[in-house]
């Protein structure tokens, strides 16, 4: 039966199980959604599909015919392109040269010279393929998100894949890109591409799939038509339990003014009250992020800004949280956790001071401050000692409010908090704000 089969996939690494035996099969000419929570197991389902692990039990074949499991080139030259949420893009090159990046065109006597003529126009003719006029000979470093999304996968059709793999494909769009994203997607079905989705969005993924599959704990769940599932009953299979209210209700009071700002970067003013949560919106490069990083000291920006009635002037960050305000970044993944940092280390970094004496620092102190954090804000992991860079992104994002929130804050800046991350994780978030504000 032609298509791409999974049976059977199994992956174990010290500790975790992160696979248990999934099957399922992605036809041509269809778009597949592979859902779960955060820690469901899709990344590794990708990271094997790609050839960067290789399973402990299973099997996978492309038409019928076996895949070459742990070898990434071969992988791709059976037919099978995997698209990363993080973008694989060398930002110095062009947007040809890292369409070709590895399959370069030559010319010359015995292939001395790169065509790079060639290479420009053959770029040019698959971005207008995809609707887009992005200059091949750009750098792509200079170029906007979305349109290095579409270098990404021109890069992928390149190369004339029987599968494409998107990993949260939209997860940095605005709404018009995801639109374009999605018809193009549509597209590629009609020509008989055989397309996985990964997507914690689930309006996409009922716009788009024809069929979904649910991990959850590194097992399947289902494989079912998307016409099939509804979207009760698929929250469900992802969390193991019924949800109940996806965005938990608030009816307690506000109180004083706690922050007030007046024109920031020369036009923006906001209000905030103890207990409230204010909303700031905007399409991506209307300032929304900027006014976070000017309200954190961050980004030097004209205006006034009074905490609890007191003008302040940051200067750093450092100024901010001294003041009491706190920021959490919409990048955790560049800007946030420290990865090869224990989990227990990043929730404390931003308060060592409060662990140290003459200079040195107490750790049994600091660890039992961490593990008090980890059970206030739910953080699931092995131990303090695991790797921050190894945890789901809701139990990240979790770490994140654990370390600025160690100490009292009376202004918390949530830029993006639920970005990349499950419909589970993002009402636990959710939760935790109502909990945060009912505080004060």
């Amino acid at each position: 039966m032609p298509g791409l089969h999974l049976a059977e996939v199994t992956k174990t690494f010290p500790g975790v199980r992160a696979l248990d035996g999934v099957s399922f099969d992605v036809q041509p000419g269809e778009i597949h959604a592979l859902i779960g929570e955060n820690g469901a197991g899709k990344s590794t389902l990708i990271k094997v599909l790609a050839g960067a692990y290789v399973p402990d039990e299973g099997t996978l074949t492309l038409d019928e015919v076996a895949l070459p499991l742990g070898r990434p080139q071969a992988i791709q030259a059976r037919g099978i392109q995997v698209i990363h949420q993080e973008l694989a893009l060398v930002p110095e090159l062009s947007a040809a040269a890292n369409i070709f990046l590895g399959r370069e065109r030559r010319r010359g006597p015995a292939g001395c010279w790169l065509d790079r003529a060639g290479m420009d126009e053959a770029a040019a003719e698959v971005l207008a393929c995809l609707g887009d006029r992005i200059d091949p000979r750009a750098p792509v470093g200079r170029l906007r998100v979305p349109d290095q999304q579409m270098v990404e996968i021109a890069r992928a059709l390149i190369a004339e894949p029987r599968v494409l793999v998107l990993d949260e494909p939209t997860s940095t769009l605005p709404a018009p890109d995801v639109a374009r994203l999605l018809d193009l997607l549509r597209e590629l079905r009609k020509q008989g591409l055989g397309i996985i989705y990964v997507s914690h969005r689930l309006e996409e993924v009922y716009a788009l799939a024809d069929r979904i599959t649910v991990l959850r704990d590194g097992a399947h769940i289902i494989t079912a038509p998307t016409s099939e599932l509804p979207r009760e009953a698929l929250i469900e299979h992802m969390v193991g339990r019924e949800l109940g209210e996806e965005y938990p209700a608030r009816s307690h009071p506000r109180g004083d003014v706690v922050l007030d700002a007046r024109g920031l970067f020369g036009g923006v003013d906001l209000t905030v009250r103890e207990g409230e949560i204010v909303g700031l919106a905007g399409l991506v490069g209307a300032g929304r992020t900027e006014t976070g990083l000017g309200l954190f000291g961050a980004l030097a920006t004209a205006g006034e800004v009074r905490v609890g009635g007191q003008r302040v002037s940051f200067r750093s960050p450092a100024d901010a949280l001294k003041a009491g305000v706190a920021y959490l970044t919409e990048d955790r993944k560049a800007r946030g956790i420290l990865p090869w940092l224990g989990t227990g280390a990043n929730m404390t970094l931003a308060s060592l001071r409060l662990f140290a004496s003459a200079g040195l620092l107490q750790t049994a102190k600091e660890r039992d401050a961490a593990q008090a954090l980890a059970m206030r804000f739910d953080v699931r992991s092995a131990g303090l000692g695991q790797r921050a860079g190894t945890l789901s992104g809701g139990n990240q994002q979790k770490v994140l409010l654990a370390r600025y929130l160690l100490e009292a804050r009376r202004v918390l800046i949530l830029d993006e908090p639920t970005r990349g991350i499950d419909v589970g994780a993002k009402a636990e978030i959710y939760a935790l704000m109502n909990r945060l504000t009912e505080d004060g």
